[in-house]
């Protein structure tokens, strides 16, 4: 019989999900089966008959484990852990966690967490993190992450206190990289748009290049313009509802769709409808006649999507061979916005038309770029 006090020992320090399986296999069929890592962070499986064999091994586990001291590193682990089981995170969370963790030096990961004061972490950051510049979000971002080691010790009574609770951003502000963008480096100017519209025409044979076309038209994400299915052609719009993301879990990424776009992940309502004008009708011609059969817009011979990092290294390649400085998907949205401006469009048309709220639109895509400024000489004339 199972001890409720090992049980509640076991279940308050393992994270992984604890399954019996029903298997062909006559040998494993009844067995009880979890994961842990091992001392140097592999994850490995284990294996029992029974329910209570099982637990007696993670009882056993966790009992060593916690008679030596757990280092940062390893709460750091246990946290990604519970994120993803638990709480449901995606792949994506748990990649951007991770890629931050990285920038910590290998004495703290190392570190006992027990032993760690506020006095360590402020040191870190002074001598270690602060002179890589940051971005103030990225600092933001580094002490909360820091905090949810810490307050994830608190729960699974590995220590008993946070240190990093007393960490004060502001303080250390004046530390990151404060510079921004200018609006020439965030918009293709109607220049630049012209040159790459030139040059996707004469690789039209190229899905990237047409993918490229209709980023000029719409202001479409990137991973929207990737997961477009030949469907979503409708009548007289293009119903932008769908998305390529992502896998970041595992060893070897992956892309997968979803059905909402970015600004619907938690609340989806059927995506927006772009207009089709002429041009856009040109290259959703130019699409249909891409070799193989599929059910996507853009598509390889294979019939399979093109993935959006792909895509990317395309952009980027053709701005470079054009000698266009900006080379990010981005920017086009950015264009588009500005056209839409020049044109009479309302913010909420805009916003509407772009996938985002009118106040996004308003602080992040409204630009003064100078590159017009000779325009508006003239119109002003």
């Amino acid at each position: 019989m199972l001890a409720r006090g090992k049980k509640n020992f076991v279940l308050q320090h393992h994270t992984q999900a604890i399954t019996q399986l029903h298997s062909s296999n006559k040998y494993k069929d009844g067995n009880w089966k979890t994961y842990i890592r091992d001392e140097n962070g592999v994850r490995k499986e284990v294996l029992r008959k029974t329910e209570k064999e099982l637990y007696d091994t993670l009882y056993a586990y966790y009992k060593q484990t916690l008679a030596r001291p757990v280092t940062f590193e390893e709460v750091f682990e246990a946290l990604s852990e519970y994120k993803r089981s638990e709480l449901g995170r995606d792949s994506k969370t748990i990649y951007s966690d991770n890629t931050y963790f990285k920038h910590i030096s290998e004495d703290l990961k190392k570190t006992p967490l027990l032993d760690i004061t506020e006095s360590d972490l402020r040191k870190w950051l002074v001598t270690d993190y602060l002179p890589t510049k940051p971005k103030e979000a990225a600092l933001k971002k580094m002490i909360g992450i820091l905090s949810q080691v810490f307050e994830y010790g608190i729960k699974t009574k590995l220590c008993n206190q946070n240190p990093a609770r007393s960490l004060d951003y502001h303080i250390y502000v004046k530390n990151c990289d404060h510079r921004k963008k200018t609006d020439e480096e965030r918009a293709f100017s109607e220049d630049e748009c012209a040159k790459l519209r030139a040059d996707a025409l004469s690789h039209s044979a190229n899905p990237r290049a047409l993918i490229r076309l209709l980023a000029i038209e719409t202001g479409m994400r990137a991973a929207e313009l990737c997961a477009l299915h030949l469907s979503d052609i409708d009548g007289q719009y293009i119903h932008i509802h769908r998305q390529i993301v992502k896998d970041m879990g595992g060893e070897h990424q992956s892309f997968f769709e979803v059905n909402y776009s970015k600004d619907e992940r938690q609340h989806p309502h059927d995506g927006r409808r772009f207009p089709i004008n002429p041009r856009i009708q040109e290259i959703l011609d130019l699409a249909k006649q891409l070799p193989g059969k599929s059910e996507y817009l853009f598509h390889d011979k294979a019939g399979k999507f093109i993935s959006p990092d792909t895509y990317g290294y395309h952009l980027r390649r053709a701005c470079d061979r054009l000698g266009i400085e900006t080379s990010h998907n981005h920017a086009f949205r950015v264009a588009v916005n500005s056209k839409l401006i020049d044109m009479g469009f309302s913010s909420a048309d805009r916003a509407m038309l772009l996938g985002h709220s009118v106040e996004t639109n308003e602080r992040h895509y409204s630009v003064s770029d100078k590159r017009r400024l000779e325009s508006i000489r003239q119109r002003l004339q």
